[in-house]
């Protein structure tokens, strides 16, 4: 069952980032949210595609298969949008930022 040792890392990760990173950060703000995301993002990457990088597992979606790094990215696409949107909330971090 891969994929759910694949959701239970990204599930770990996650609370991992929303329980000891982003509350300690001392200036919460999109773009540092942002990188620090894109950095957890791309270890979760690393992570699986360790393991299941050139195995050609194919990754259930319900009504079709789809790779390692689509299926890692998707369920943590999932997760972690709700999280995001309550801590931003919470701490009045403004997700819709000036064009100019």
């Amino acid at each position: 069952m891969p994929e759910l040792k694949v959701a239970l890392l990204v599930v770990a990760v996650i609370a991992f980032a929303y329980v000891a990173i982003y509350p300690r950060m001392r200036s919460k703000t999109l773009m540092r949210m942002t990188l620090l995301d894109l950095a957890l993002t791309a270890g979760l990457l690393l992570a699986v595609g360790a393991v299941y990088f050139g195995t050609g597992t194919e990754f259930s979606l319900l009504l079709f298969s789809v790779p390692w790094w689509v299926f890692t990215l998707l369920v943590a696409l999932v997760i972690e949008l709700p999280l995001f949107f309550r801590f931003c909330k919470k701490h009045g971090i403004d997700i819709n930022p000036p064009l100019d």
